[in-house]
């Protein structure tokens, strides 16, 4: 299940976090957490490693897109580890429709209410857009199985 999704500048500034987790968070713990994300992301390209699309903890996925200025962070429980295409794919929609809609994403301070509030609700809709999806899968796959 996607706990939350943070949408964060490539320097590490939060901009908005949407989610079941993040309701619950105050603004310092959304930064510390985007902070934490563009250190791994910056030491990891300075060892020449590369850039990473997915970090996987025992509790947590974390599936990362980047674009120029901003980055889009998208956490569910990892327990589930099927689907991480879906999950990529989600993360990546949300990366490219903040990308056409938005000409400078990268500064918080820069959005206006009306702005934040329509990234909420595109954020909330490919949420419930990729949880009706991963279900309609997962049923499928039930089908499936148990015909064979």
């Amino acid at each position: 299940m996607i706990q939350a999704v943070y949408i964060m500048s490539r320097n590490g500034l939060p901009i908005i976090a949407v989610g079941k987790k993040a309701k619950d968070e105050e603004f310092g713990e959304v930064a510390l957490f985007s902070g934490i994300l563009s250190a791994i992301q910056t030491a990891m390209q300075e060892i020449d490693v590369g850039v990473p699309k997915l970090i996987d903890t025992k509790k947590f996925e974390i599936f990362i897109e980047l674009e120029d200025e901003f980055a889009v962070a998208l956490v569910r429980e990892s327990t589930e580890t099927e689907e991480r295409d879906l999950m990529h794919e989600i993360t990546a929609g949300i990366l490219e429709e903040l990308d056409e809609k938005y000409d400078d994403l990268s500064d918080y301070n820069l959005l206006t209410d009306a702005q934040l509030k329509d990234i909420r609700k595109l954020i909330t809709s490919m949420i419930l857009k990729g949880e009706k999806e991963l279900s309609k899968r997962k049923a499928t796959k039930i089908a499936s199985d148990s015909l064979w």
